[in-house]
């Protein structure tokens, strides 16, 4: 009745019975929406240290029962408690990183928190809206002007969030997703349809709709100011994207409707040179799907080996 998160009775003895419920406390808060009790409050950051006793794989559970609530802003709390200084410190970095940029207006936690708010309750999105900055820290220059500069913070940033979903013993899967969005983040492909083409290539097919969700709320957590342009801009690249998905235009290997086994029936022998040959093709049909014939496919695969072997 009263929307509050409390321990029943003294909360030192309930944290110290099992330090989990530290972090469950904040997750109640953020799927309720409810406010932490001023003590209780207290005994979280007098006893977040003790989360160090408790198993990765229950901390992976808490944590993302609160990023994919409805309220991921509470993650705030878990910061001002002291529980991310023990169990996430990287992400202390962040708030302590500000972004003197005209893209920016928060500091990079801030930011950080902000576009989690931005993206549905996904696991795989939520967790990418995590780290999609986490190397922002290691990354930051600052110019003559006073601008700061964040550049390679995308491979930084995949590489620690690797490091952290294993440390919390995710599944393989889900690391190679969110690595694979966090480390093209900030990708911005040409906007036409060979260059959309392209990026959905290189980010890949499933993943490509998770992209565009993930630049949305990484738009929307940035300066208000730049805003407008930045989202005509990934309107242009959606509406190209829904283009091709209509017109189910080839940008993998597998759509080409030739195989290594064809070109081996014309004499290319198989190893690495087939490989760069289906390669070639498939850069050139994602440049003209209706290059994706099969007798134009395996003259042009001739011609290629042929000028591979001068």
């Amino acid at each position: 009745e009263r929307g509050q998160i409390r321990c029943v009775g003294d909360p030192r003895e309930r944290f110290t019975e099992d330090a989990l419920r530290i972090l469950r406390a904040v997750r109640f808060s953020a799927q309720l929406d409810f406010e932490i009790e001023a003590e209780t409050k207290a005994a979280l950051a007098e006893f977040a240290p003790r989360l160090t006793k408790v198993s990765a794989e229950r901390i992976q559970v808490e944590l993302m029962k609160l990023l994919t609530s409805d309220h991921p802003e509470v993650f705030r709390v878990v910061w001002e408690t002291g529980i991310t200084a023990v169990i996430l410190p990287e992400f202390d970095a962040c708030m302590a990183c500000e972004q003197n940029n005209p893209h920016h207006s928060y500091s990079v936690g801030v930011h950080t928190i902000k576009s989690m708010g931005e993206v549905e309750a996904d696991k795989v999105l939520r967790l990418t809206m995590l780290f999609h900055d986490f190397g922002k820290p290691q990354a930051k220059t600052t110019d003559a002007n006073g601008i700061d500069h964040f550049r390679g913070h995308q491979k930084i940033s995949e590489e620690l969030a690797g490091g952290i979903l294993r440390r919390l013993k995710f599944d393989n899967e889900t690391i190679r997703q969110v690595k694979k969005l966090v480390s093209c983040h900030d990708d911005h492909p040409a906007r036409t349809p060979a260059g959309v083409r392209r990026a959905v290539n290189r980010i890949g097919t499933d993943l490509f709709p998770m992209y565009l969700k993930v630049q949305r709320a990484d738009i929307m957590a940035q300066n208000p100011a730049t805003r407008e342009d930045k989202l005509a801009k990934l309107y242009v690249v959606t509406e190209l994207y829904e283009q091709i998905l209509k017109e189910k235009d080839c940008v993998t290997l597998k759509q080409m409707v030739i195989t290594g086994r064809d070109l081996m029936m014309e004499g290319i022998p198989a190893g690495p040179g087939l490989g760069e040959v289906l390669s070639k093709l498939l850069d050139l049909v994602i440049e003209d799907p209706k290059r994706n014939e099969k007798t134009w496919l395996l003259a042009k695969a001739k011609e290629i080996y042929k000028a591979s072997r001068e």
